[in-house]
């Protein structure tokens, strides 16, 4: 018998701490990049505020996801915590509810600008786990999704982001990336359970690769669009990002365990290359 409340583990699990508190850094860090380009302006408790509202929204999509799919997962997939017995389904439910609310309360505080990007990003994440996710159109989510995250602490701060045309065309690369790096270990068990997802109908190795061939054009954009001395960070970080690629070609599939997340080095990966552009557009200012 599962204990009524849930395990601290459980509650952990179901959270999806890991890719919440990455898109959470992503919007810290525009943000910043945002307030600098413009001499420093913006409030540290909008920044603050924009920062726990994406929080809360990616804990709320996440743990959603594991309701969404726990009859699935008790065949395909039953080391996650609902089949696991360690918490229920109906209370994630209620925790994954009740943070997207949060989320959109959160970022109400900081301002209209700021709930309509959180809205957006949140819509963006529940269709993919009530619907898209089972579909080709899988990707629409991540990458409409993961556009928004770099978007919110500006937004919070009323200032405009840093290069927002290239941003966006580099969150949503990302975006793409970590959709094809998140589903392809999983397309197997996808396929089994009937899904149609993009992962699904690429298999294992061509995710895999299309995750690899994306971020690199990502670290790729990156350098080519950073004029001057910003290119020395967007080298860094595209060169740290690619580093990680490498380290992930030669772990083979074989040698993972079912719920080991080898969705940990795209990640990192994505936060290295997108760091290095922020970080080195951020002395640019923010001109288109």
């Amino acid at each position: 018998m599962p204990n009524r409340s849930g395990s601290l583990s459980g509650w952990v699990a179901a959270a999806h701490l890991g890719p919440s508190l990455a898109c959470t850094a992503f919007t810290a860090l525009s943000g910043w990049a945002a307030a600098r380009a413009q001499g420093g302006r913006g409030s540290r408790t909008a920044a603050f505020l924009a920062s726990l509202a994406m929080a809360l929204a990616q804990v709320s999509t996440g743990s959603l996801n594991d309701v969404a799919d726990h009859r699935a997962d008790l065949i395909h997939q039953p080391y996650k915590p609902i089949p696991r017995g360690q918490v229920t389904r109906p209370r994630v439910l209620v925790f994954a509810l009740g943070t997207g609310a949060g989320s959109l309360l959160v970022a109400a505080l900081a301002g209209r600008r700021a709930l309509r990007v959180m809205a957006l990003g949140l819509a963006s994440g529940w269709t993919y786990d009530l619907w898209l996710r089972r579909t080709p159109l899988s990707w629409a989510p991540f990458a409409v999704g993961i556009g928004t995250v770099p978007l919110l602490g500006p937004a919070a701060l009323g200032l405009p982001p840093v290069r927002p045309r290239l941003l966006m065309a580099m969150a949503s690369l990302l975006g793409l990336a970590l959709h094809l790096a998140n589903g392809g270990p999983d397309a197997a068990r996808d396929r089994a359970a009937g899904r149609r997802s993009l992962p699904v109908l690429l298999g294992v190795r061509r995710s895999r690769l299309g995750a690899h061939a994306t971020l690199t054009g990502a670290a790729a954009l990156s350098v080519l669009s950073s004029p001057g001395a910003a290119r020395g960070w967007a080298l860094r970080g595209a060169g740290a990002g690619l580093g990680l690629l490498s380290v992930d070609r030669v772990l083979l599939e074989a040698e993972r365990r079912p719920g080991q997340y080898p969705f940990v080095l795209p990640v990192l990966a994505a936060g290295a290359i997108a760091g290095g552009w922020l970080v080195g557009a951020a002395g640019t200012g923010a001109g288109r």
